[in-house]
């Protein structure tokens, strides 16, 4: 059911001279363990935002806003920045719950979890999340046909302090990393992608070993190294962090992320949003797939900090 990963960032700019733009190169589709490459029936995504009791640094407002950019960076992707190219719909909303359980009930939640950094419900062996996990989205989809149905984002605010880098750099100690850049992330893996490179040994909840995943082109992924090439290490899906101030990129999507959203959500003028097979709701979400129940795929995918005294960075 868990699969974990490190999202490592690289600066785009150095000694005040920005890169030029990367050509879209590839993306990684998350598959289910049929085959099936995920994504929603419609692409409307509706994120339910607990904000009863916010962490710090930011208050709720302040979060609410950063989330709603995330999905806007979705939900805008244009090739060429003008021209809209795909159907995605993200909305964030605020709801007063101040945190919540997770599972396939058509709401998808978006959860701050604080004091423990543990799911809800525990499981039966009362085991906890990894505490250098930074988030983690679960994701519940039809295995046969990779339609996602339901999605819950978890962010680890026990172990981790969140903030706005861009707005207030100053504040950023070796524990706070920017929330945005994060989210928009983990958006990625909502509307059905993976990361831009492999860490072998995850595995499905029957222990199966999960498969090398190829690209769009067919191309299987390399695994994560220090080795990769910018055309992987500046997308927005890449996959660990090292230094907050970098973070900031991910708000932005590469050409790569762009491509994706565009080619599996093509845009079309008579495009009507509609609810998950099953459901009375609108819902999205996604992750490494792992069998949870007899109708769905749940997993999780995660971002681990390359450890407690560094933010994030591309590497």
């Amino acid at each position: 059911m868990k699969s974990q990963g490190i999202l490592l960032m690289m600066v785009l700019l150095a000694a005040g001279v920005a890169t030029l733009p990367l050509p879209a190169a590839a993306y990684v589709r998350t598959v289910t363990e049929s085959g099936a490459s995920t994504a929603w029936k419609t692409p409307c995504v509706t994120m339910e935002f607990s904000l009863g009791a916010p962490p710090p640094e930011l208050d709720a407002q302040g979060y609410l806003s950063a989330a709603q950019a995330a999905g806007a960076a979705w939900s805008q992707a244009s090739l060429d920045g003008v021209n809209q190219c795909t159907n995605v719909i993200f909305t964030v909303v605020s709801v007063p719950d101040v945190a919540g359980q997770i599972g396939l009930d058509y709401h998808n939640r978006l959860i701050f979890r604080q004091g423990q950094w543990c799911s809800d419900p525990l499981p039966k062996d009362g085991s906890c999340y990894d505490p250098s996990a930074l988030a983690l989205t679960s994701v519940f989809q039809n295995t046969d046909t990779g339609e996602i149905l339901d999605a819950d984002l978890e962010v680890n605010a026990t172990d981790f302090t969140w903030g706005d880098y861009a707005a207030h750099p100053g504040q950023f100690e070796a524990n706070t990393h920017d929330f945005q850049g994060t989210i928009t992330h983990e958006f990625g893996h909502v509307i059905g992608l993976q990361h831009t490179c492999f860490t072998p040994g995850g595995t499905f909840a029957d222990g199966t070993l999960i498969p090398r995943p190829t690209d769009n082109n067919g191309n299987p992924v390399p695994d994560c190294s220090a080795d990769n090439p910018p055309a992987i290490t500046q997308a927005t899906m890449y996959v660990s962090v090292a230094r907050p101030g970098a973070e900031v990129d991910l708000r932005s999507l590469s050409p790569d992320d762009i491509q994706a959203a565009c080619d599996i959500y093509p845009f079309s003028t008579s495009f009507e949003c509609e609810s998950p097979s099953g459901s009375g709701s609108t819902g999205g979400g996604c992750s490494y797939p792992g069998q949870r129940g007899r109708d769905s795929v749940a997993g999780v995918l995660t971002i681990l900090a390359l450890g407690l005294a560094f933010g994030r960075r591309r590497q």
